[in-house]
């Protein structure tokens, strides 16, 4: 079994903030008559900063109007730059290290936050100035109050949204395992805090407002801070307690706990492919793969898309790690997502996902995925083209529906990944499987030759190398204990040599088109001339052809949505295989 890598970016990945600019953590409000701050007020507030002790009431108000200064209504980066150029980084940088002096701690976590959600220059000036050594030691003092932790933990965060670099930077200093320990030391009060309640069930609600905003945003950070772009896998054990962390927090019963937890889960996921030492030494919670299959069951694709990724993820793993995340009830509760009425991005990834599941072993294939005809039923539905309706008289397509355009090249990707599925069955099944297979679909050797027959110059070559794979393995996994003689005969009465040909003519220069044309030729031949016991090579003699058999295997993907995210040893050779 092998996993393969595809490069197809996305705009959904931009819906992720990044980094939010005026923000706290707090509900902390001020009359905006009496306390907005004024720039010219800003050299007397720099005096008092600079002259007043930390334990003066001047300090404390000096700092809060500099934070006023960049929160109140009319804030931006102009403002940011005020702030800059007063020169007072180094006395704010002084401050924040104060573990004993939390409210003007928190001030200064709180003005850093809103820096850094600024340029590329002006969060630069902050990482010269030393600050994120200083929001560090926020996280690792005993002494710093849970809200000033999580504020500098939204700052970190707000430094990961600026660049790979920065991430890079971060994780070698430990930032994420710092956040993922806080946020893990508050789930575990959480958790005590509803038993208190009377809560005794493995999915509770945080009743302390407090402690959830708290929640909330220390899994933003996490899930920002996962984001990759740089040689993750050199840092797996970075991300080991972020891991932890994160699946614990989707127990919660919180949407954006499940959204932003589903995010970092399935980043961390994606930075982690193949990294062997990760897989054996992560832990998790033990209802997290019957967690991810419940979340199935909620309303709204902000919720699902993020969950649908982390399971790509998950699936794309090799067995031995992928069957430790795989919920019993997972296929089944994937089937509604699986119709062709529901939203195109969401049915694209869940077609992954079960793509993924049918490259599998033999026997949870067999068991958990076979057994359900719903799922043959909607593959079947989406064998074809979109849109469009085949009529037998004339072998073509018809177009019955007017999809979007935009749409269409996404639809193309879910046929694409229909055949995906059937060609891991046919892979992965026994002869008896196979048998299951076309007992639910009878009319699926007809339906892959029909896929062939629509326009040449429009049929996606991806659709058409799938397509004929699918009918290579056919012929493979079938022939080889039943006759074949009743779809060979089908194909052929479907022009199937011609079309074969049409296709070689459109793509002279795709070598795995060529090749599997090649293959598909010679696999008939050889079918009809050894049941019909004739002489001579038959269709592949008529093409000079002698034809090798491929080693066929089932394979899993992954599709990589950006230059961001992942290992950039991933993102290089996925980006490399479209110029091939």
């Amino acid at each position: 079994m092998t996993t393969e890598d595809e490069f197809d970016p996305e705009d959904i990945l931009f819906e992720i903030n990044r980094k939010l600019a005026n923000v706290s953590i707090t509900h902390l409000t001020f009359d905006s008559e009496h306390d907005t701050v004024d720039k010219s007020n800003l050299p007397e507030i720099k005096y008092y900063l600079c002259s007043s002790q930390p334990n003066e009431r001047e300090c404390f108000q000096s700092v809060q109007m500099l934070r006023k200064y960049l929160t109140q209504a009319h804030s931006s980066n102009a403002c940011v730059d005020d702030i800059l150029n007063l020169g007072v980084l180094p006395r704010l940088r002084e401050l924040l290290v104060l573990h004993d002096q939390h409210d003007i701690q928190f001030e200064a976590a709180w003005i850093v936050t809103n820096i850094a959600a600024g340029t590329s220059k002006q969060t630069e000036m902050l990482v010269n100035a030393d600050f994120i050594i200083g929001l560090l030691g926020c996280l690792h003092s005993q002494q710093t109050t849970i809200n000033v932790k999580t504020q500098a933990a939204w700052a970190l965060s707000n430094f990961a949204g600026e660049s790979p670099q920065l991430r890079q930077l971060l994780i070698q200093n430990d930032a994420l395992g710092a956040v993922a320990q806080v946020l893990l030391d508050l789930t575990t009060k959480a958790k005590e805090d509803a038993r208190e309640y009377g809560c005794y069930g493995d999915t509770t609600t945080i009743f302390d407002d407090e402690m959830l905003t708290d929640i909330k945003a220390l899994t933003w950070t996490i899930s920002n801070m996962s984001r990759g772009g740089f040689y993750t896998a050199d840092y797996w054990s970075k991300y080991l307690v972020a891991f932890d962390a994160l699946s614990q927090c989707i127990l919660f019963d919180h949407s954006d706990l499940w959204i932003d937890g589903g995010w970092g889960l399935s980043r961390i996921l994606h930075n982690m492919h193949g990294v062997t030492p990760f897989y054996e030494n992560f832990t998790f919670s033990p209802r997290f793969p019957s967690r991810l299959s419940e979340l199935l069951y909620e309303s709204g694709r902000s919720i699902i898309i993020p969950i649908l990724r982390t399971l790509i993820n998950i699936t794309s793993l090799p067995d031995t790690h992928c069957m430790k995340l795989i919920d019993k009830h997972l296929v089944r509760n994937l089937l509604s997502y699986m119709s062709p009425d529901i939203e195109t991005s969401v049915r694209r990834d869940t077609y992954l996902v079960i793509a993924n599941l049918a490259a599998c072993n033999e026997d949870f294939v067999e068991k958990s995925m076979l057994v359900e005809p719903h799922l043959i039923h909607h593959v079947r539905e989406h064998i074809c083209v979109p849109g469009h309706t085949y009529v037998a008289t004339t072998s073509e397509w018809t177009i019955t529906s007017k999809r979007k355009a935009a749409t269409m090249p996404e639809e193309w990707k879910i046929t694409t990944d229909a055949l995906w599925i059937i060609c891991n069955f046919l892979t992965a099944c026994s002869e008896e499987g196979v048998i299951t297979l076309l007992n639910e679909f009878p009319e699926l050797p007809r339906s892959l030759l029909k896929l062939l027959h629509y326009d040449r110059y429009s049929l996606p070559v991806q659709v058409a190398n799938k397509t004929l794979d699918a009918m290579i393995q056919l012929i493979e996994k079938s022939g080889k204990h039943h006759g074949n003689d009743w779809y060979v005969d089908s194909w052929k009465s479907l022009g199937v040599e011609r079309t074969i040909e049409q296709l070689m003519e459109v793509h002279p220069t795709s070598r795995n088109l060529i090749d599997s044309c090649n293959e598909l030729i010679g696999l008939i031949a050889s079918s009809i001339s050894t049941t019909k016991t004739s002489a001579g090579g038959g269709m592949a003699a008529a093409f000079g052809l002698n034809i090798p058999r491929k080693n066929a295997s089932a394979s899993k993907r992954r599709i990589l949505h950006g230059f961001e995210d992942g290992d950039v040893r991933l993102i290089e050779n996925a980006v490399g295989k479209l110029s091939i």
